[in-house]
């Protein structure tokens, strides 16, 4: 009797060892298990066939800016979806389409670059422009305001990156230029969060990355096999996203200059990245489709998202709740991209049954220790009934 009491005693500690491992190695699934609660609505459509390619949140999150291939700028209400103030007419003519938008960190202003090589300054509450335009020279790709919104950023087609003084209109400083081997020009610029680096993506297939105060290029080039379409700098400066004309996304340590992690599929050409402020990145494809992605992991945090036409470029709003896509069709829509409350049923599922196995095991087994302990009758009916363990003949089997 005694040993059989002994077996049943060393037979549940099992199972308690069993429940506690299986709770330890579930537990931290959980948060990783997150679902994204995602709800498209379409609150933008251009008239007509225009596209729409650009977008940028303004720093509070209430007005969405949209350039057009037409030329044309819209301001949208993130609320209501509604079109706000007068439309600007940044561009003109068959080669005056927009290509990028960017709003200064303070609000006060909207940058916009277009094809014929013009950079505009609105103020956006007043609907007016703010100020002569900028010339480049050549197509601008994209443009982008540093962190304390004293220099603006433009990458052309000419391969030639220009700072801007944003308070008097002219340029600051040496033009950074790549020379003649890039074809298709500088295509995508981004400041570091700190505004002492800026990487610049270009058609050769290479990110540089440019000392904002010497101007002189920091380290080796960044080289890839495809034309980098489109870079943005992680909310903690530690890496650099480029997205590619191969359909891949690769992360870059700014440091070391090497990569971080294997580069990321998304079954066809990125066309742009954006990084929200907890640090997820989202990229577009011209499959019409937007993933977002788990940099510490290298890989999606949940389904794709479908727009359904070509997406030109995206934007994550100040809070990272919401993203922003334009697309071809001529809609911008806005993404909720909260983590929903829930986790995956089957860790659910899997925490409470182990839950419950440690539970019971650490009840019976107490219950064993006090009564071999006390001399008690440890062959009670209740003991016997094993209701609690399977009948079938096992290593594992603790009643007779």
């Amino acid at each position: 009797m005694a040993d059989r009491a002994r077996r049943r005693i060393l037979c549940r500690r099992r199972a308690l060892i069993v429940g506690l491992l299986t709770l330890i190695l579930v537990a931290p699934a959980g948060p990783a298990a997150r679902s994204l609660a995602l709800g498209p609505a379409v609150v933008a459509t251009a008239s007509g066939s225009s596209g729409v390619t650009g977008v940028a949140f303004s720093p509070d999150g209430a007005l969405m800016a949209g350039g057009y291939s037409d030329g044309t700028v819209r301001l949208w209400e993130v609320a209501t979806g509604q079109v706000y103030g007068l439309v600007l007419q940044a561009g003109s003519g068959p080669q005056g389409g927009v290509t990028g938008v960017a709003f200064n960190p303070g609000g006060t202003l909207l940058a916009t670059g277009d094809e014929s090589g013009a950079i505009g300054l609105w103020n956006p509450i007043a609907g007016r422009s703010a100020g002569s335009s900028l010339q480049a020279g050549a197509v601008v790709n994209a443009v982008t305001f540093s962190p304390d919104g004293k220099l603006l950023a433009s990458a052309d087609a000419n391969g030639t990156v220009q700072l801007w003084d944003v308070a008097t209109g002219q340029v600051h400083g040496l033009a950074l230029a790549a020379g003649s081997s890039s074809p298709g020009g500088a295509t995508g610029v981004a400041f570091s969060p700190d505004g002492t680096l800026l990487a610049v993506g270009y058609g050769d297939g290479t990110v540089r990355l440019w000392e904002v105060a010497t101007g002189q290029v920091k380290g080796s080039p960044l080289q890839a096999s495809a034309n980098v379409t489109g870079v943005a700098f992680s909310p903690d400066g530690k890496l650099v996203a480029a997205g590619y004309g191969d359909g891949t996304v690769r992360l870059w340590d700014p440091v070391t200059g090497g990569l971080a992690g294997s580069p990321l599929q998304t079954g066809s050409a990125v066309t742009g990245v954006a990084f929200s402020p907890d640090g997820r990145l989202a990229s577009s494809s011209q499959n019409g489709m937007i993933v977002l992605w788990n940099t510490a992991t290298g890989r999606p945090a949940g389904s794709p998202l479908q727009v359904g036409a070509v997406v030109n470029a995206v934007a994550f709003s100040p809070d990272g709740k919401l993203l922003a896509s334009a697309d071809a069709n001529g809609a911008i829509k806005v993404w909720n991209t909260a983590l929903a409350p829930g986790i995956d049923w089957v860790i659910l599922l899997a925490s409470v049954l182990a839950l419950v196995l440690a539970a019971a095991a650490v009840t019976i087994t107490a219950r064993e220790i006090w009564r071999a302990r006390s001399g008690a009758n440890t062959g009670s009916a209740l003991w016997k009934s094993c209701w609690w363990w399977p009948r079938w003949r096992s290593p594992w089997r603790c009643c007779t």
